[in-house]
């Protein structure tokens, strides 16, 4: 299975909506990164995603450079505070074989720390950070980081 780790672009706090928006900044480097890879993401058969504004907003990023018009799924497990366990379980019910995670740190970079069994790497999630990992299952040490894209 392929997983792909996307986190959110770029998004300081708005005031006017009470919530961190997508910054043109983030919209662009994210139109980059997943333009750099839209032959790997053309198999994506589903997208869960954070239903937070920003990664929504990236999300239609996303969804816009690829054409995208498969599975899609907002996951409150796929919020920053949530714990990679919860992930880990939503995943385990799913029976895909390529699956993009859209999300936020600390979360996206606790999830890339578990499934490669690397400490440390999660930081390396900024923001429009795509990463590839091939894996048999969600589990700690199980995946292979294929490659990992930053803006």
């Amino acid at each position: 299975m392929l997983i792909y780790l996307l986190r959110h672009g770029d998004a300081p706090y708005d005031e006017a909506c009470g919530e961190r928006s997508l910054s043109l900044t983030g919209e662009s480097e994210t139109r980059d990164v997943v333009g750099r890879h839209i032959a790997d993401l053309q198999g994506v058969e589903l997208i869960l995603c954070s239903p937070v504004l920003r990664a929504r907003q990236t999300l239609k990023v996303l969804s816009e450079v690829l054409s995208y018009q498969r599975g899609l799924l907002f996951e409150d497990v796929l919020r920053s505070e949530s714990r990679v366990a919860a992930v880990e379980h939503c995943v385990d019910k799913l029976e895909v074989q390529s699956l993009l995670l859209l999300s936020h740190q600390p979360l996206i970079g606790r999830m890339l720390e578990y499934l490669t069994d690397q400490p440390g790497l999660g930081w390396s999630m900024s923001t429009s950070t795509l990463a590839c990992l091939d894996t048999l299952a969600f589990g700690r040490g199980v995946a292979e980081l294929k490659w990992i894209e930053h803006p």
